[in-house]
């Protein structure tokens, strides 16, 4: 779901249920090992550049598609609640234009189960909305689903 909050500020919202309790779902969030086997679009790979996982803690991950492509992403965790919530910032290394916003990951157990619900905030249009949108729609219900299967 994508919501406009003003003319330049955007939030995306997605979610998936994982049939594993919520301590392996955050480890693959922040465990950089498991981290690299499913983060990214479908046809990419990741190297974890930097992990710092600590409030005020880097991040930085490059991102390569089949044909070279990099794309790297990094930030610094705003908020850690081990097997509950993540908060972290999202800037585009090669984007200078693109504003620095805002990933909050919700990590929520179900009888053995585990919805993660990915809000990301502050994205600057729709078009930047719907493009995130795709890229974490294949995260979490391709590439991670795919991880735990």
């Amino acid at each position: 779901m994508i919501t406009m909050n003003n003319p330049q500020n955007f939030t995306l919202k997605l979610n998936h249920v994982y049939p594993v309790k919520s301590e392996k779902v955050f480890a693959a969030w922040t465990k950089p090992d498991l981290l690299e086997k499913w983060w990214g679009p479908q046809g990419y790979t990741t190297k974890i550049v930097e992990m710092n996982l600590e409030v005020n803690g880097s991040y930085k991950f490059n991102m390569r598609s089949a044909n070279g492509v990099e794309h790297i992403v990094y930030g610094h965790y705003v908020e850690i609640i081990p097997n509950e919530k993540l908060v972290f910032t999202w800037q585009w290394e090669q984007q200078t234009e693109f504003p620095l916003t805002n990933v909050t990951v919700e990590f929520i157990e179900h009888d053995g189960n585990t919805e993660v619900i990915v809000t990301h905030k502050d994205l600057p249009n729709e078009e930047e909305a719907k493009n995130h949108s795709n890229g974490w729609t294949s995260f979490l219900k391709e590439k991670l689903t795919s991880f735990f299967h």
